[in-house]
């Protein structure tokens, strides 16, 4: 159900928040070996994380990625919506087109809390 961009995402914040701290940065490079995720691929995907203020980088030789003071505190959804958009809570978390309020699927109701209202 979820994208492989997502899974990229959730994997290589995990993966800074593990191994970086403001005075030990990750590089790129790091992160895509230590993942196995493609170089360019992943480049993008740490763009749009600090854009969102999901991690912090910097530039330079001695440059990389490190987890902010609210890494840790980020809501899983939050990254699933930079990465797959806010379409995703509008489909049955089951991919049942039938399913709604008035019969709603096994999931529904939990779904529902993480809908964008």
């Amino acid at each position: 159900m979820f994208s492989k961009t997502f899974g990229y995402a959730l994997r290589a914040t995990v993966y800074v928040a593990v191994h970086g701290r403001i005075d030990k940065k990750v590089g790129l490079q790091d992160i895509s070996e230590g993942l196995g995720i493609p170089h360019y691929f992943l480049g993008k995907i740490m763009q749009d994380l600090v854009r969102h203020g999901i991690l912090d980088s910097t530039k330079g030789p001695s440059g990389g990625f490190f987890p902010n003071e609210h890494t840790a505190d980020i809501p899983l959804t939050n990254i699933l919506k930079i990465t797959d958009g806010n379409l995703v809570f509008d489909q049955c978390a089951l991919g049942i087109k039938r399913c709604n309020a008035e019969h709603p699927c096994p999931l529904h109701d939990d779904f529902a809390a993480c809908q964008m209202k």
